[in-house]
């Protein structure tokens, strides 16, 4: 991470835990099954929502030289995106290959045409952009093309952002992003079949739904920046867009009214803020395994949904629950082992990268 700042490694070691835990269950179809619908099932879909943490963290830490007193110049694009793309390209590619090998070993997938597509789509950080992507043992690659759309529109927003002022930004994206996305999602409801559907489903994994998440953590990182000894992360507008938003989803909820898409998102929000706050995460951000596992989570997160896949293969024949812990103890350590191949693989392209300027 750019700054020392315990309480983020703290947070984003229990998002990738729980990243990891949602797809461990979701991809053991008779479990996923069973407990769909019940507190147990809905808890781990619902811990996909680590992905809103990584992107308030990612902004988070990206703004912090642009943002409040004395911030840096807006940086062109012709120069921001090749930087950001030499930070999440040796991971990602590497990964690819990886999958594409273990595809062929383990499927047999070896024609061209099956491996090239989604290869090529990965490649090009398209995931985001094709229903066919979320059908696969990459499906968590999806993340990678929503960076590199904000990673593009980056000196944009940051315009934008300095111009209005975070809370006018933020609050107005929020009002406009928000109900947009959620009358799409209703539209998809209503013709599932046809492209209200599809631009229902996608909605989700691009940048116009996402964007409110990214703007939070940038006006994070200016309170934080002006006031690094503050107890809440959050100001007393930023307070009410988040809680507000929570109390709202609470009272359709009583009403047995149906539950805005954005519900979940401001509950991720407000427990994000709640984690932030406790000592706990201080103590515990410092501590030496949530430090390594929060700088591993990217490499991690490449690789952990694709060994599952091939774990899953292998013990096929066990009974879901017993399944469910032998993957998690064995699928936690491949992941951690290729995790650590990739940062090695990653760092030995970087340097040679530099050594070749």
């Amino acid at each position: 991470m750019k700054r020392d700042i315990p309480q983020l490694h703290f947070i984003r070691a229990l998002a990738m835990v729980g990243i990891f835990l949602h797809h461990l269950f979701q991809g053991i179809g008779p479990l996923r099954d069973a407990y769909a619908g019940t507190l147990l099932g809905d808890a781990f879909v619902d811990l996909a929502l680590g992905v809103v943490v990584f992107n308030v963290m990612t902004s988070f830490l990206l703004a912090m030289p642009y943002v409040g007193d004395n911030p840096a110049p807006i940086p062109r694009l012709a120069d921001f995106v090749p930087k950001r793309l030499s930070r999440l390209c040796p991971h990602y590619y590497a990964a690819v290959l990886l999958v594409i090998v273990g595809n062929a070993v383990v499927y047999r997938i070896t024609s061209p045409g099956d491996w090239l597509p989604p290869a090529l789509s990965h490649i090009f950080f398209l995931d985001p952009l094709r229903t066919q992507s979320f059908m696969s043992n990459t499906a968590a690659y999806w993340w990678l093309g929503l960076l590199l759309q904000f990673t593009l529109a980056w000196p944009w927003i940051l315009t934008q952002y300095r111009k209005h002022g975070a809370a006018k930004f933020t609050i107005v994206t929020v009002a406009i992003v928000w109900p947009l996305t959620e009358a799409i999602k209703m539209w998809g409801r209503a013709a599932p079949e046809g492209i209200g559907g599809t631009l229902a489903f996608l909605s989700t994994f691009n940048l116009p739904a996402r964007l409110p998440e990214f703007l939070i953590g940038m006006w994070m990182a200016e309170l934080w920046k002006a006031s690094p000894d503050r107890e809440w992360i959050v100001d007393r507008p930023l307070a009410w867009l988040i809680f507000g938003t929570c109390g709202l989803s609470f009272a359709l909820y009583l009403f047995g009214a149906h539950q805005p898409w954005f519900s979940t998102i401001a509950w991720t929000l407000a427990v994000f803020v709640v984690l932030f706050s406790l000592p706990m995460s201080v103590t515990w951000g410092q501590r030496k395994g949530v430090l390594w596992l929060s700088g591993a989570s990217y490499a991690i997160y490449l690789a952990h949904q694709p060994v599952l896949s091939y774990l899953d293969v292998a013990v096929g024949s066990f009974t879901p629950w017993c399944k469910f812990f032998t993957l998690c103890v064995l699928g936690w350590i491949l992941s951690v082992k290729e995790g650590d191949w990739l940062d090695k693989t990653a760092a030995w392209v970087s340097a040679r990268m530099k050594g070749g300027r």
